[in-house]
């Protein structure tokens, strides 16, 4: 009878020995070796928890009032514009979005193409096409803020400042009808104004003019150098379709007299007529300042729906500049 409870005894024992062997193996402390980790809880699929690649330079990204995705840029001018871009985002800025800055500037910074050191750039552009819909430009010099919005307004789609004007004044005694729009085109190392009319349109003389040279080739279109009698004052003309054949060199054309048609696709895909002009010394003239200009203010039944436009990019702004304060 004493044999049983010693029996028993020495099982209990045993029992408890093994128990503290099992739970000391499972205790994940005492283990040997790399420990393994879940990238997701057991009761997480890895499609309830994404993983977002965040990059070193994160650039803000939403959709513009027309619906299509558009991205921010916003950095102050130091060197080059591909200098100042990549200095802030690490990354080159194309030289198409470089010539679309340049075209807005253009008509902000007193018809040149110049920027100096502190001037800043904030915009919002399509992500497919690379326009711009909206700018901010602050000129260092002069301490002006000007904003830009491209919109669509039932006259067609452009550029209007925020005091409900276009952005590019419309020539009233130039050589083009109308007020088409003007982009660049790089010519002997420089930008030169080329103005987007229809194809086929007329080019006028304005005014009395002396012809001095022209030319119809396929590098350039036809070409033409006048002399505006009254201004002496030099124009030129590149990029048409055709030449009148019947002008002759230095002879004078009265005013209104046409000269040729325009139609020639550049380099860039456009056609258009590149228009400049050269005073005494060969400096470049502007026609925005040597012509008469006029402002065109966006239609009396749209400025409703611009202002709508206006109130939107502008609370886009604020919420993209609070991102870039928060990675930049």
């Amino acid at each position: 009878m004493k044999l049983r409870p010693l029996i028993i005894l020495c099982f209990l024992i045993s029992l408890g020995f093994n128990i503290y062997l099992l739970t000391r193996e499972s205790d994940p402390e005492e283990e040997d070796g790399p420990k393994e980790f879940s990238l997701y809880p057991d009761d997480f699929s890895s499609l309830d928890v994404p993983i977002s690649y965040e990059p070193e330079f994160p650039v803000f990204n939403t959709f513009s009032s027309e619906g299509e995705e558009i991205l921010f840029a916003d950095f102050a001018m130091k060197g080059s514009i591909y200098e100042s871009y990549e200095r802030r985002y690490g990354s080159p800025i194309s030289k198409q979005l470089v010539k679309n800055i340049q075209e807005i500037v253009y008509f902000l910074n007193g018809y040149k193409l110049k920027f100096r050191e502190g001037d800043r750039l904030t915009f919002f552009y399509e992500k497919k096409s690379e326009k711009i819909v909206y700018m901010r430009f602050r000129d260092s010099l002069n301490r002006a803020v000007s904003d830009v919005y491209l919109f669509n307004s039932s006259n067609g789609q452009a550029y209007f400042k925020s005091n409900n004007y276009r952005l590019q004044p419309c020539i009233k005694n130039g050589p083009f009808e109308g007020c088409p729009e003007v982009r660049f085109v790089y010519e002997n190392g420089g930008l030169v104004p080329l103005f987007n009319v229809p194809k086929g349109s007329a080019v006028r003389l304005p005014f009395l003019s002396k012809i001095v040279e022209f030319d119809q080739n396929r590098t350039m279109g036809g070409t033409l150098e006048v002399t505006y009698s009254n201004y002496a004052t030099r124009a030129f003309f590149r990029g048409l379709m055709s030449v009148n054949q019947s002008l002759r060199k230095n002879e004078l054309y009265r005013e209104n007299a046409t000269v040729g048609r325009s139609g020639y696709v550049f380099s860039d895909g456009g056609s258009g007529v590149v228009y400049y002009l050269r005073k005494s010394g060969n400096t470049v003239v502007s026609p925005f300042v040597f012509h008469h200009t006029d402002l065109e203010q966006i239609p009396a039944k749209d400025q409703l729906n611009f202002m709508i436009a206006r109130n939107f990019y502008s609370k886009m702004l604020e919420t993209a500049q609070k991102f870039e304060e928060k990675y930049y």
